[in-house]
C-alpha cells in the first residue's frame, strides 16, 4: 500500500454534498476516536490509497485534547508526520471557526488547494475560505480607472516604462477572467510597480459603502467568504496585523493554529512594530503635487527635498555601523519632515473633489499620510519595550521599530483570547517563553522517516575553521567533490550573499552540471528548474533554508557552509541579548539551531528520500554545544570520512541514473 506523503501533489478527492461526517450544532467536544476515524476515512481515499502513521495519529489526539480542553499546546512534530490533516481534522470537528496561520505562502497554498479540501470533502457543512491582505487582490475600481487610458502612467503622474506597462494591460485583460481578484494568481511574474498600480492598501481603500465597485470588490468578497467559513487560511503576517489593528482585520473565532511556529517570534515582533523610511515620504510628497493646488505645492516639494536629505543622513549613520536609534542629524531632519506631513494631511483633508474618481484620488492620498504621520509619532516615542534600529533594504535603508520582548504583548492580547495551535517541525526550546507560553510544555511527534539508513551527515575532518582565510578556498575544493560525486542534485545553503556568489562564480566552471544561482531568476522559478532537472545545483541563502521541497531523485546533497549564528551587530538579536541572563544559551543557540534543523531538513521529504548534509562548519563536530544541536537534528549517521561521503553520493547517483 502507498504510504501517505503530505507534501505530495495529490489531486483533491471530490465528495458528493450529502456524503461525509454530519456534524451537530452543538457540538462543544472533539472526540478523538471520531476524529482518527476521519482522518482513516481520508487517507483511504488518497490516490493509492494511504497506511496509518503512528505519529499523525498521536498528534490528533493531542490537538483534540487542546481544543476541548481549551488549553495551548505545543507540538514538534517530525518532517513526514503529516501535521497539516493531524490539526485539520480535529480543527472541523471542534464546531468553531479555526484559523490556520502560516509562515510561508508554499504552505498556505498547500493548505487551501489540497489538505483543507480533502479533509472538508469529507465533512458536510465545512467551509474552507483563504484571507490575504488587501493589497493582494485587484482593485477593480483602480482597474475601471486605469482601463481607459491609451497610455498608463505611475502614481506621481510619469509615463509606465514600456514593460511595466504592457503587464498592466495584461493584469487587465486578466481581471476580465478572474474570479477571486487574487493577484498571485496572476500567471507571469510581475513588476512591484505594476501590482502597486492596480491595488491599494488598506489605507487608501474607499471601503465597500463609499466605492463604486464596493459590490464586487474582491477583498470585500474574501472577506465575506471568510466570515462564512469554518477553516480560515492566513499568513502569520497578516495575523499578526490583526492582532495590531486590536483584532479588527479577520472575523473572530476561538482557535488558531500557528503552523510553522518557530518563525512567528519575530513575525510578531516586526508586525506589532512599524517601518518608514524615504521612499514613503517620497511617495507623499510626490502623490500630494499631483492634487494640491499651486499654493500647497511648495510644502511638497519641501517634503521631497526633505526625503533626499534623510535618505542621505540614514545611509551615513548605516555606514558608521550606528544602527540603534538615530543620531542628532537624523532626528533633526526627520522633525522637520514631519512638520511637511501634518501641514499636507490639513491640506488633503480640507481638498474638495467633484468626482468619485477624484475623491478615489484623494483618499488614497490621505490615507497613507495619516498612517505615515501616526509612525512619525512612533518613532519620536519609541518605548522601553520597543528597539529602534536600521536596516538595509535594497537601496535604501529603513527604520524598523521592533518589539524586543513580544511576550507581554501576547499575554495580554492574544492568549487570553483564543486557544491556540503552535506547530513546526522544529521548535526551539526557548520560543514559548519568548512567545509568553511559560506554562506550556511542548510535545514531541517524531518523523516516521527512516533516517538512519537514508540520511548521512558529514563534518570535514581536517577541515580549517570557518573565521580561517584559508577556509572558503576549502569549502570551494570540498564542493566540486561533493557535487560532482552526487552528480549534481545539490542545494547549496549561505548564511552571507557575497560568500554565495564568489563561491558559485569559483564552482560553476569547474562542473560538468548546471549550477543554479539565487538572484539569477524569480525563487518560484529557481525551484521549479530545479525540481525539474535531473542534474542542477541550485546555491541560494535566506528563505531557501526554509520551506523549499524538493523530493526525490532532483536532490541528494545539501550543504551549509556555515552554522547560521546572528551576525554579531544584529540589533534586534542584540537588543535580545542584552536582556538574558545566558544570552548564548537563550538567544544565539536556540536561533542557530533552529535555522540549521530547517536547512538539513531541505534533504528528506519523503520515506524513499536518501542523502547527505555536509555542514563545512567543524564547530559541528567539536563545540561544546553540538550535542544541543543535534537533539534537533535528525538522527542520520554521522562521519568525517569524505571517502565514504563520495562513495554514498556516487552509489545514489548511479541509482538514479540506472
Amino acid at each position: 500500500m502507498k504510504s501517505f506523503d503530505p507534501d505530495d501533489d495529490s489531486p483533491v478527492i471530490e465528495r458528493d454534498a450529502d456524503e461525509g461526517v454530519q456534524l451537530d450544532d452543538d457540538v462543544v467536544e472533539v472526540d478523538a476516536e471520531r476524529a482518527l476515524a476521519l482522518l482513516d476515512a481520508i487517507t483511504h481515499d488518497l490516490p493509492g490509497g494511504g497506511e496509518s502513521r503512528d505519529g499523525q495519529r498521536d498528534m490528533v489526539r493531542a490537538v483534540a485534547s487542546a481544543l476541548t480542553r481549551r488549553q495551548h499546546h505545543v507540538i514538534e512534530a517530525g518532517t513526514g508526520v503529516g501535521k497539516s490533516l493531524a490539526y485539520l481534522v480535529p480543527s472541523v470537528m471542534s464546531g468553531e471557526r479555526v484559523v490556520i496561520a502560516t509562515a510561508t505562502k508554499n504552505l498556505q497554498d498547500q493548505l487551501a488547494s489540497k489538505d483543507a479540501p480533502q479533509v472538508a470533502a469529507h465533512v458536510k457543512g465545512v467551509r474552507v475560505a483563504v484571507l490575504k491582505g488587501k493589497q493582494n487582490y485587484l482593485c477593480l475600481n483602480r482597474a475601471q480607472s486605469l482601463g481607459g487610458g491609451a497610455q498608463l502612467r505611475l502614481d506621481d503622474g510619469s509615463d509606465m516604462p514600456r514593460g511595466v506597462a504592457d503587464q498592466m494591460r495584461r493584469i487587465l485583460r486578466w481581471s476580465n477572467d478572474t474570479t477571486t481578484g487574487d493577484l498571485d494568481e496572476l500567471p507571469f511574474e510581475v513588476d512591484s510597480r505594476a501590482r502597486r498600480s492596480v491595488s491599494v492598501t488598506p489605507q487608501e481603500c474607499l471601503q465597500r459603502a463609499k466605492c463604486p465597485q464596493g459590490q464586487n470588490c474582491f477583498a470585500e468578497l474574501a472577506k465575506d467568504r471568510a466570515n462564512e467559513s469554518s477553516i480560515l487560511i492566513v499568513n502569520a503576517h497578516l495575523y499578526a496585523s490583526h492582532l495590531a489593528s486590536g483584532s479588527m482585520l479577520l472575523p473572530s473565532h476561538e482557535y488558531v493554529v500557528f503552523d510553522e511556529a518557530h518563525e512567528i517570534l519575530d513575525i510578531f515582533a516586526t508586525l506589532l512594530g512599524t517601518s518608514l523610511n524615504a521612499a514613503r515620504l517620497r511617495a507623499l510628497a510626490t502623490i500630494a503635487r499631483t492634487l494640491l493646488g499651486e499654493a500647497d505645492r511648495a510644502v511638497a516639494d519641501q517634503l521631497l527635498s526633505s526625503a533626499d536629505r534623510f535618505a542621505g543622513l540614514l545611509l551615513a549613520q548605516y555606514e558608521r555601523n550606528e544602527l540603534k536609534g538615530l543620531d542628532e542629524a537624523c532626528r533633526t531632519e526627520l522633525t522637520r519632515a514631519n512638520e511637511y506631513v501634518t501641514t499636507l494631511v490639513e491640506r488633503l483633508r480640507d481638498l474638495a473633489t467633484t468626482s468619485s474618481d477624484a475623491e478615489f484620488r484623494k483618499v488614497r492620498a490621505l490615507g497613507p499620510a495619516i498612517h505615515l504621520a501616526n509612525d512619525l509619532e512612533r518613532v519620536n516615542n519609541v518605548k522601553d519595550s520597543e528597539l529602534l534600529y536600521l536596516a538595509r533594504r535594497d537601496r535604501e535603508v529603513d527604520v524598523e521599530i521592533s518589539l524586543i520582548d513580544v511576550g507581554p504583548r501576547l499575554r495580554s492580547d492574544l492568549w487570553p483570547n483564543v486557544t491556540a495551535i503552535l506547530t513546526s517541525a522544529t521548535i526551539p526550546d526557548t520560543l514559548t517563553k519568548n512567545l509568553g507560553l511559560d506554562d506550556v510544555v511542548v510535545e514531541h511527534v517524531a518523523s516516521p522517516f527512516n533516517y538512519a539508513d537514508n540520511g548521512l551527515l558529514y563534518v570535514p575532518d581536517g577541515f580549517p575553521e570557518r573565521n580561517d582565510p584559508k577556509a572558503e578556498a576549502a569549502i570551494i575544493e570540498e564542493l566540486v567533490g561533493l557535487i560532482t560525486a552526487a552528480g549534481g542534485r545539490t542545494l547549496a545553503l549561505f548564511t552571507n550573499r557575497s560568500v554565495m556568489q564568489r563561491v558559485a562564480e569559483a564552482v560553476a566552471p569547474r562542473l560538468d552540471t548546471e549550477v543554479l544561482v539565487q538572484g539569477s531568476l524569480s525563487r518560484q522559478r529557481l525551484i521549479e528548474a530545479f525540481r525539474e532537472s535531473h542534474e542542477a545545483s541550485l546555491f541560494a541563502v535566506t528563505s531557501f533554508w526554509q520551506g523549499v521541497d524538493v523530493p526525490g531523485h532532483s536532490l541528494s546533497l545539501v550543504t551549509i557552509d556555515r552554522l547560521p549564528f546572528s551576525v554579531p551587530n544584529d540589533p534586534l538579536a542584540e537588543a535580545r541579548r542584552e536582556r538574558s541572563n545566558n544570552p548564548f544559551m537563550e538567544v544565539d543557540l536556540p536561533r542557530a539551531t533552529m535555522l540549521l534543523a530547517q536547512g538539513v531538513g531541505r534533504l528528506i521529504r519523503t520515506k524513499d528520500d536518501r542523502g547527505v548534509v555536509a555542514v563545512l562548519d567543524t564547530r559541528l563536530a567539536s563545540a561544546r554545544y553540538r550535542s544541543v544541536m543535534f537533539k534537533k537534528l535528525p538522527p542520520m549517521r554521522r562521519t568525517r570520512d569524505r571517502g565514504q561521503v563520495h562513495e554514498f553520493l556516487r552509489e545514489l547517483k548511479d541509482l538514479h541514473a540506472s
